[in-house]
């Protein structure tokens, strides 16, 4: 049986666009950690290599793999044994389980952003839990989205919608974090003529994914697959707006997780900027922008970048009369989630993520756009300016906030 690893071509494209080898040469790289690891624990050689933790898990090289290979997935496989065998560690298990905290997190805001930035407390967690002090931790908000959304009235609410129903996977950063973008996704798409649905959900899983526990993701997994189910078999489509829970839903569930209906649903899942640039190119998309005079760069996300759709936000940005939006083309962020926030690995991420702030500090604009909350949160911390989503720009030239 020839194996994926089979097909590696050993050109050594993914080392030359791997942003971890460029701070930290010790870390094997892609091609020996993905398909040459691969091939030597085939053939019983050795068992791993070290320093294969500091894969960021970007997906750069399943980006530009000319074969076709994953070389991500293959430099997770020692990791996904070793947890498979051991379970999470305590760290890993309490960042990635966030959404489990957020219910009650968003009924004391003020306490709990109060203690997770209380000095004493962020050098407890870095001493007992080898969470980084210095990284600020996501702020809470004072309402969960939901919340809002059941207060929300839909103006399709009493008839129907002109370009049907769009079902919202909205993830745990806005369910629990920045509830206000969940709100400008709705208010721009019923703007654009569509009802917005919200189908029950959890965590997507790629923390749980990028942290090892298969067994852990696909339970979340296998839930919003049953949920999703319905409205993906009814041809409505379902936006995103996390380009990391898009990309979980498009590839993980199916290829990772190998879960049942998951191509069902991957077939019907757009990142939210993708969906409404594929309705402006079929006439649907309202351009009543009010024209403003601002420069946006903006960072694309790696795991936007690995689901092939160009730069939606860019072109849409664009369309606003007055503002200039362009690619900065600068690589990854280097948060990658969780990794940014572990002790050990705090360090090569902000080294990661050094040609980004370069490239924001260059630009100077007051604030930047990208698509990913981690991405958005990075930019913040480590530039200094401020950092939105594209569909917040959009909400904003709408004049739906005046509304």
């Amino acid at each position: 049986m020839i194996s994926e690893y089979d097909a590696c071509l050993k050109c050594t494209i993914c080392e030359m666009h791997c942003p971890m080898l460029r701070v930290a040469p010790e870390f094997p790289g892609p091609k020996n950690g993905g398909p040459g690891l691969a091939r030597l624990r085939a053939a019983g050689e050795v068992a791993e290599l070290d320093h294969l933790d500091l894969c960021l898990g970007c997906r750069t090289c399943d980006t530009v793999c000319p074969s076709g290979i994953h070389p991500a997935d293959l430099i997770a496989v020692p990791r996904r044994e070793k947890v498979g065998r051991r379970g999470l560690s305590l760290r890993d298990w309490v960042l990635t389980h966030t959404y489990l905290v957020g219910p009650v997190a968003v009924r004391m805001p003020r306490l709990t952003n109060g203690v997770l930035a209380n000095r004493p407390v962020r050098w407890a967690m870095e001493k007992v839990l080898r969470i980084d002090r210095h990284k600020p931790m996501p702020r809470y908000a004072n309402h969960s989205f939901r919340e809002w959304f059941a207060r929300h009235e839909s103006p399709w609410k009493d008839r129907p919608a002109p370009n049907g129903k769009v079902a919202y996977f909205h993830g745990c950063s806005v369910q629990y974090m920045e509830p206000h973008i969940g709100r400008h996704v709705v208010e721009v798409l019923e703007h654009n003529g569509f009802e917005v649905i919200l189908p029950e959900q959890t965590c997507c899983g790629l923390p749980i994914i990028a942290n090892g526990d298969l067994r852990g993701a696909a339970g979340n997994g296998r839930f919003n697959l049953c949920h999703l189910r319905a409205p993906a078999e009814a041809g409505i489509p379902i936006v995103v707006s996390s380009t990391s829970c898009s990309l979980t839903l498009k590839h993980d569930y199916q290829h990772v997780l190998h879960l049942d209906g998951a191509d069902v649903v991957a077939r019907q899942v757009y990142d939210i900027s993708e969906f409404l640039l594929a309705c402006h190119e079929q006439g649907l998309l309202r351009t009543d922008f009010r024209p403003t005079q601002e420069r946006l760069p903006y960072h694309q996300p790696c795991h936007q970048r690995a689901q092939g759709i160009g730069l939606p936000a860019v072109t849409l940005l664009n369309l606003i009369p007055g503002v200039k939006a362009w690619n900065l083309d600068a690589g990854c962020c280097g948060s990658s989630g969780t990794y940014g926030f572990k002790e050990e690995k705090y360090e090569v991420s902000m080294k990661v993520g050094e040609p980004l702030r370069e490239a924001l500090l260059a630009a100077g604009a007051p604030r930047a756009v990208s698509d990913c909350e981690t991405c958005r949160w990075q930019m913040e911390y480590q530039a200094g300016i401020q950092a939105v989503h594209p569909v917040s720009v959009l909400w904003e030239a709408y004049g739906l906030g005046g509304a």
